[in-house]
C-alpha cells in the first residue's frame, strides 16, 4: 500500500473517530465512578490542571528485527545490537490551559570495546495550550503544542568518545503538535486520543568523522533535516479503577535528509551531496496499566512495527511508572 493511501486512511480514521466520540460523549450520562489512566505508551493528552505535577520515567528497549526496503519489502537483519534508553518526562500545569514540560534522556550506550556505559541523550522542552476544554460528559479537549529538541547527546566523533553508536541527533529541531482527547461510555471508562505532530524542516547538523549520519573518519559535512509527520490514534479501556487496557496506532513519515560531505584528499578538499530517501512506518503499541492509587500508575507494553518503506522494523518493549503530585 502506498504512503499516500496510508496517510489518507489514518487521517480519515482519526477525524471520523474524533467526530463520533464527541457526538457520543455529548449524550452520555454522568459517570457512576471515576476511572484512572496513565495515558497510552505513545500519546500525549491535553494540558494538566493548574498546579499538578506529572513525573513519568520510562525504560525502553528497542530491537531492530528487520528492515523495509524502498519497495516496502521486508528483509531479515543480523547482528544489530539492541538499544536501551531511560526517558524522564516531567510536566507541570501552570494554568488550567497552559502546561510546560521537559524530557531528559539517558542511553545505555555500546562502546567500541563491545561494553556498555551510560551516556546522555537529547533533551526536549515542551509547551502546550488548550484551545477548547469541554464541560460535557466527554470532557472533550483540543490543544496545540510546541516541542523543542536540544542536542545534548553525542552524534559525531564517535571514535574519539569510544562509542559504537550515536546517542543523540545533534539537531535543534522544532515539533508542532495538535492534541485531541475525549471520554466515552456511561462511566467514562473509555478514553480516546488523537495526536498529530509535524517537524519543521531545515534544522542543520555539523558532522565530523564517524557519526550517526553515515560519515566515516576523515569526513566532515553538514546535514539538513527534512520535514517529518506523525499521526497517532490511542485508546484506553478501564475495567475498574485499577486495571486498564491501552493501545496506540502510529504512522510516521520522514522526508529524506541531505548530507553535504567534505573529504580531505592529497589534492585538496573534495566533496559531494548525499540525499537520503524519504521513509514511512506503521506501528501498534498494546499495553496494560495498573493503578495502585489515583496518584500512581504503572504501564507496560511494546511497540511493534507492521509495515514500512526505507525504515527499520522495530520491537520495542517498555515500562513506565507515573507519579502525580
Amino acid at each position: 500500500m502506498s504512503t499516500r493511501r496510508y496517510a489518507c486512511r489514518l487521517l480519515a480514521v482519526a477525524l471520523l473517530s474524533n467526530l463520533a466520540v464527541t457526538a457520543w460523549a455529548e449524550d452520555a450520562p454522568a459517570p457512576a465512578r471515576e476511572a484512572n489512566y496513565t495515558g497510552t505508551l505513545l500519546s500525549s493528552g491535553p494540558p494538566l490542571p493548574q498546579g499538578l505535577w506529572i513525573v513519568q520515567p520510562y525504560l525502553v528497549q528497542t530491537e531492530v528485527t528487520g528492515r523495509y526496503d524502498q519497495d516496502g519489502k521486508r528483509h531479515d537483519v543480523d547482528g544489530v545490537a539492541d538499544d536501551w534508553r531511560v526517558l524522564l518526562p516531567m510536566t507541570y500545569g501552570v494554568t488550567d490551559r497552559f502546561t510546560i514540560g521537559a524530557t531528559l534522556r539517558g542511553v545505555y550506550a555500546r562502546t567500541d570495546q563491545a561494553e556498555r556505559r551510560w551516556a546522555t541523550g537529547d533533551t526536549s522542552l515542551f509547551g502546550q495550550y488548550a484551545l477548547f476544554q469541554g464541560q460535557d460528559a466527554g470532557r472533550t479537549a483540543l490543544a496545540v503544542g510546541v516541542r523543542q529538541n536540544m542536542p545534548t547527546g553525542r552524534h559525531d566523533q564517535l571514535d574519539r568518545h569510544g562509542l559504537a553508536d550515536a546517542t543523540g541527533s545533534g539537531a535543534a529541531f522544532t515539533m508542532l503538535g495538535l492534541y485531541g482527547q475525549t471520554y466515552l461510555l456511561a462511566e467514562r471508562n473509555l478514553r480516546a486520543r488523537v495526536n498529530l505532530h509535524y517537524r519543521v524542516p531545515g534544522a542543520g547538523v555539523t558532522v565530523r568523522d564517524r557519526s550517526g549520519y553515515g560519515t566515516v573518519p576523515g569526513e566532515r559535512g553538514r546535514v539538513h533535516l527534512g520535514s517529518a509527520f506523525q499521526a497517532l490514534l490511542g485508546a484506553e479501556y478501564s475495567f475498574n479503577p485499577k486495571w486498564v487496557l491501552a493501545a496506540d496506532l502510529l504512522y510516521e513519515r520522514e522526508q529524506g535528509a541531505t548530507l553535504h560531505r567534505q573529504v580531505a584528499t592529497p589534492a585538496g578538499t573534495g566533496g559531494d551531496d548525499v540525499q537520503r530517501e524519504g521513509s514511512w512506518r506503521v506501528s501498534v503499541a498494546p499495553a496494560v496499566e495498573y493503578h495502585p492509587s489515583s496518584k500512581v500508575g504503572i504501564i507496560g507494553g511494546a511497540m511493534v512495527s507492521l509495515d514500512g518503506r526505507n525504515s527499520a522494523e522495530l520491537l520495542s518493549p517498555q515500562v513506565s511508572v507515573m507519579f502525580a503530585f
